[in-house]
C-alpha cells in the first residue's frame, strides 16, 4: 500500500491530475465504471447552458481493500475522479480472497494522502470535496464471508449505511461499485424486504445500479436470484 500512496503524495505535483498509466488490470476494470461515471458528467456539461445544472451520479463503493494492492491503487484513481461524482460512501468489505476482517483504516489513510495532494487538485477544479467530508464517508461491513454476513441480526454500520444512503431523499439512481464481495449489499437488501412494502421495496431496489467485480463471495448470486429486478 505505501507505494501507492506515495504515488498519489508526490506524482500529483506535477500538476497533471487525470492522466496516469493503469498498471493492474483488475484496478483497471474496478474504476471503468467510475470513468464512465465522469465522462458522462463531461459530455453532460459540454451540451452548454445546463452545464451549471447538471447533477453529479451518486456512488457507494465496497473494497475489500487489503486484500492485495489493486484496490489500494482503485482508490487511489477514484480519488482523482471525487470532483465529478458525488461520493456517497466507502464501505470495508470482506471477499473471497479476504474472508475474515475488513479494513476501514486502509481506506481512511489514503484520504489522508489524498489531504497532502488537494491543495494542488483544487488548483484544477475547487469541487474536490474536502478531507473531512471523504473520512465522514467510510464504513465497513462485518468481517465476515459471503452469506455467513446476511441474516437476522447481521447489520452493520455498512449495511444501515446503504440503507440510509437508498431511502435518502433524493431519486437520482445509486450506484454501488463493489469492488470485493457484495454481502454487506445482500445485508441491506435482506433487511428491506423485511422492514419495507412491497411496493417501497421494489421502489428503492428500483434506484439501484450495481456494478460487481465477478462473484467475490456467494452472496452475489443470491442477490441476483431474490432481487432479478
Amino acid at each position: 500500500m505505501g507505494s501507492s500512496l506515495w504515488w498519489l503524495t508526490t506524482a500529483l505535483s506535477s500538476g497533471s491530475t487525470r492522466r496516469r498509466e493503469v498498471i493492474d488490470l483488475r484496478a483497471c476494470m474496478k474504476v471503468f465504471p467510475i470513468f464512465c461515471l465522469a465522462v458522462a458528467v463531461f459530455v453532460h456539461a459540454a451540451s452548454g447552458a445546463e452545464a451549471a445544472t447538471v447533477a453529479k451520479h451518486r456512488l457507494v463503493v465496497l473494497t475489500d481493500i487489503e486484500n492485495e494492492p489493486d484496490d489500494t491503487e482503485s482508490m487511489v484513481r477514484l480519488l482523482l475522479y471525487s470532483d465529478v461524482i458525488d461520493l456517497q460512501g466507502l464501505i470495508a468489505t470482506t471477499s473471497v480472497h479476504l474472508k475474515q476482517t475488513v479494513a476501514p483504516d486502509s481506506i481512511r489513510a489514503v484520504i489522508r494522502a489524498y489531504d497532502q495532494a488537494r491543495p494542488n487538485l483544487v488548483l484544477h477544479d475547487p469541487a474536490y470535496p474536502t478531507t473531512e467530508a471523504l473520512l465522514s464517508l467510510v464504513s465497513q461491513g462485518l468481517p465476515e464471508y459471503g452469506m455467513a454476513a446476511v441474516g437476522d441480526g447481521k447489520d452493520s454500520a455498512g449495511s444501515e449505511w446503504i440503507i440510509r444512503t437508498l431511502k435518502s431523499a433524493d431519486e437520482r439512481p445509486l450506484w454501488i461499485s463493489v469492488w470485493g464481495g457484495p454481502n454487506t449489499l445482500a445485508q441491506a437488501l435482506f433487511k428491506l424486504r423485511a422492514t419495507e412494502s412491497p411496493a417501497e421495496l421494489k421502489r428503492l431496489v428500483a434506484k439501484l445500479r450495481v456494478y460487481t467485480i465477478s462473484d467475490q463471495d456467494d452472496s452475489g448470486p443470491w442477490i441476483r436470484q431474490n432481487f432479478p429486478d
